[in-house]
């Protein structure tokens, strides 16, 4: 079994869980390969693969449209030599004839871009194309359009729901007509793609899921003295960061008494912003910006700490919310998309709201004698219900139409 993984970005340090669930696939014996519409590997981010090298991922990367001629005359050669050669006595010779079809491509150039890359699917027999995010799978349902015989499974997550509800669940309309299978994260996402449009008998729940032996609990939950706070997660709007520093503001003002240490792993675009409301609240010895990290120093940091912030205003299924509660931290969360599904080893609050977060801060904080059931009851949760190598036999079963 042949499997393409058609993705934005690879590697990415907030989608590590597609990278474990690659690297999961190859432990189970599965060829996997990999192509992004970015070209090649991501070398902003590139150590998001450190510590995995063994799995040569690297090498999994290919370029479907690098065998593709970049000089016109031996590009119109090429495709006259398949086109004679195959289109018509191939055993996919339809495939190759449909993608020429310009109507349905409406212009020249698409279906022959569209043709140049069936070609190479053929060419290595490509199985089974799985595509992350919808705008993805809906790129790739044009294959199943044509006719290759490949099976299409599409993961949808975030932004892609977002996307739908903003401009409704048609843009994805070739994707739930042409694909074999659509992955739902949540119960959230899968209300969504139902309302969407998705077929019910295409339709799978089937979560992120983490390496729980990676994240362990190294030191036992704090019941005195200094809590160490913890949040992973871009620098961007979306997560809503200024909140979760605004309540730790708050909190110290009226709890004086209180020795807080809070660090955010994380690198993006509202960094400047939020340096500049750390200096004007008076909080730099207390919140630290710690930039991007690889998966090992985001696991020790998570063994070593208490409390685990997510303020974010949306999101669909956050793994990192996982990988905490499977470290032993104690999680505050915003109720948002599919977060309440899976926080057991803390509680939820509304987003977008200082003092709601900081009450829910403030009540956790008054619990702390309670620390370590919450610790034991959220890494139980996340073993029994996410762990990726269950997650993933499951996802091989749905591969082969078990």
């Amino acid at each position: 079994m042949k499997v393409l993984f058609w993705l934005n970005k690879f590697p990415t340090f907030s989608e590590t869980f597609i990278r474990d669930q690659i690297i999961t696939l190859i432990i189970q014996g599965v060829d996997v390969l990999i192509y992004t519409n970015h070209k090649g590997i991501n070398q902003e981010e590139i150590k998001a693969l450190q510590g995995f090298e063994a799995y040569e991922l690297q090498k999994k990367l290919i370029d479907i449209d690098a065998s593709t001629p970049k000089n016109k005359f031996l590009r119109v050669m090429l495709f006259i030599w398949i086109l004679g050669i195959k289109g018509f006595r191939h055993e996919y010779g339809k495939c190759y004839r449909r993608s020429l079809d310009f109507s349905s491509f409406k212009k020249m150039k698409q279906s022959l871009h569209t043709f140049f890359r069936v070609h190479y699917l053929i060419k290595h027999r490509i199985d089974i194309i799985h595509a992350h995010y919808g705008t993805n799978g809906n790129e790739a349902a044009v294959f199943k359009k044509v006719g290759l015989p490949v099976r299409l499974y599409t993961t949808f997550h975030g932004y892609d729901i977002r996307l739908g509800i903003k401009k409704g669940g048609a843009i994805y309309a070739d994707l739930f007509e042409f694909g074999d299978g659509i992955f739902a994260i949540s119960d959230f996402n899968y209300s969504r793609l139902l309302s969407f449009g998705a077929l019910k008998e295409r339709l799978f729940k089937l979560s992120n899921g983490i390496d729980t032996s990676f994240y362990k609990r190294e030191k036992a939950i704090s019941k005195a003295g200094v809590i160490n706070i913890l949040t992973v997660a871009r620098l961007v709007e979306e997560k809503a960061l200024h909140i979760a520093i605004h309540a730790i503001c708050k909190l110290i003002a009226t709890r004086t008494n209180l020795e807080l240490n809070y660090m955010i792993i994380g690198e993006g675009a509202e960094r400047l912003k939020l340096e500049d409301l750390i200096d004007k609240l008076g909080l730099g010895h207390i919140v630290k910006l710690l930039g991007a990290k690889d998966s090992a120093y985001v696991a020790k940091l998570m063994a070593t700490s208490d409390l685990f912030l997510l303020p974010s205003k949306v999101e669909a299924l956050p793994t990192v919310l996982l990988e905490a509660q499977a470290s032993g931290m104690v999680v505050l969360a915003t109720d948002v998309g599919g977060v309440k599904e899976i926080v057991r080893g803390g509680t939820v609050v509304p987003p977008m709201n200082i003092d709601g977060f900081c009450k829910g801060l403030s009540m956790l904080i008054d619990e702390r004698m309670n620390w370590d059931e919450y610790s034991r009851l959220g890494r139980e949760y996340v073993v029994a219900n996410h762990d990726i190598y269950k997650q993933t036999k499951q996802l091989v079963n749905i591969y082969k139409g078990y």
